[in-house]
């Protein structure tokens, strides 16, 4: 889970990406967050370039070196990107506009940039773009099939659908209600709950493997509805809407991936939850900022101890460094993404035999709001590969965390009394 030590490979260079002086890491860190978009960064593995949104312009890094390739500027603070792949240009949400950007056209980057150049009008500009009749979009998804479209997201209640081949011609709106935070592709058919063999029984077994086999994608979505958690399922191409508004939580959903077989969601009040693919059959529950593995091999072997063997979270705070409690996760990438073959059985899933068994188990990337990264892993191993966890029941650590709390809270209330003079 966290703990462990991960190690800095590299890095560029102090204030690549806000052209501030090295030393001036504040005023970095506030052009960085301002924005509070969260899907602000997208890697190409494929061509190792990494694109980095800031205010309102986009960075495009040679991941390999480190160095800046270009930046393009836009007319409004960026807050969306979506996921980069090779020949498929990027698509780029600003408060009012969305754009597609492609690297491999030189006359929309510059390899020297100038952050006094002029912006991108959209009035003016010769580019193709949409205009947004609302602000907020927060997340971008492509749909590679069976024609590439774009679904877009955010703090409007509706998501938006465009045709990435005629840009930006918009094929239609689904209505949710709900102010979506994430979204997220699971690569199989939504199975309406009318065909679910254990709620109504009657249903025929045919019908059933008929609606799995046939081919489709199911849109997830973390959203918010009227203060409470909404878990939204959309199955494509014929539109099936789910929305679970009732039992996902009762705060707001924040981030939404699917991880094997089973979809795993984060909320306001810094759980991570699992359902089946129904979006309703509950899983487990995680929070991040309570449930502690104990951690044994600290420096040369030795057991934690003092103010680190009281730490928890997956981060590890003590009690020294309360500002770690009430972390929330609004990102979360598997370390395995979930394919049309890798739940699969047999050499076609193009996964390892361990792999293949470890799916619904694959470590989880977190990122919070205020730039914690964590890897959430399961079992007595440590996702990071170094030093080894004692292995113990939940059941005694969740009773371990609520007694230490408990006496800390009975703790705090004599020294407050004593305070009050009410104690000698």
């Amino acid at each position: 889970m966290a703990g462990g030590r991960g190690r800095l490979t590299t890095q560029s260079r102090p204030g690549l990406l806000t052209g501030m002086p090295p030393e001036d890491t504040s005023q970095s860190h506030i052009m960085m967050t301002e924005t509070g978009a969260v899907e602000c960064v997208s890697i190409d593995n494929t061509t190792k370039r990494g694109y980095f949104a800031v205010q309102t312009s986009l960075h495009e890094v040679d991941i390999n070196t480190l160095q800046l390739v270009s930046t393009k500027h836009y007319p409004w603070p960026i807050t969306a990107l979506s996921e980069a792949k090779n020949i498929t240009p990027l698509t780029v949400g600003t408060n009012w506009t969305v754009h597609l950007h492609d690297p491999r056209d030189s006359a929309l980057t510059s390899p020297h940039p100038n952050p006094t150049r002029e912006l991108l009008n959209p009035n003016t500009t010769t580019s193709s773009h949409a205009t947004l009749a609302q602000p907020g979009p927060l997340s971008i998804l492509h749909d590679p099939s069976p024609n590439p479209s774009i679904w877009l997201a955010g703090r409007f209640t509706s998501l938006l659908h465009y045709d990435r081949r005629f840009f930006p011609r918009l094929l239609n709106t689904l209505h949710s209600g709900a102010r979506i935070a994430s979204l997220a592709s699971l690569p199989y058919p939504l199975i309406p709950q009318s065909l679910d063999l254990i709620r109504n029984p009657e249903t025929g077994l045919s019908a059933l493997v008929a609606a799995r086999s046939a081919p489709g994608t199911t849109i997830l979505a973390a959203a918010e509805y009227k203060g409470k958690g909404s878990l939204e399922l959309y199955g494509l191409p014929r539109v099936q809407p789910y929305q679970n508004r009732q039992t996902a939580s009762a705060s707001k959903l924040l981030a939404v991936a699917p991880h094997g077989g089973r979809i795993v969601f984060s909320d306001g009040d810094g759980n991570l939850k699992w359902v089946e693919r129904d979006g309703f059959s509950h899983v487990r529950t995680f929070n991040i900022n309570e449930a502690l593995p104990n951690v044994s091999g600290g420096e040369g072997g030795q057991e934690v101890s003092g103010d680190d063997a009281g730490a928890y979270g997956i981060w590890s705070s003590t009690a020294g460094e309360m500002p770690g409690q009430g972390d929330i996760v609004q990102k979360i990438t598997p370390m395995h993404p979930v394919s049309a073959s890798s739940t699969g059985t047999g050499a076609a899933s193009g996964l390892g035999e361990r792999q293949r068994q470890d799916v619904n188990q694959s470590n989880l990337l977190l990122w919070t709001g205020d730039g914690r990264l964590g890897v959430l892993g399961f079992g007595p191993g440590n996702p990071l590969g170094e030093d080894q966890w004692r292995e113990e029941g939940d059941a005694e650590r969740q009773y371990g965390m609520a007694m230490r709390r408990a006496l800390e809270r009975n703790a705090d209330e004599v020294r407050f009394v004593r305070g009050l003079g009410m104690l000698m």
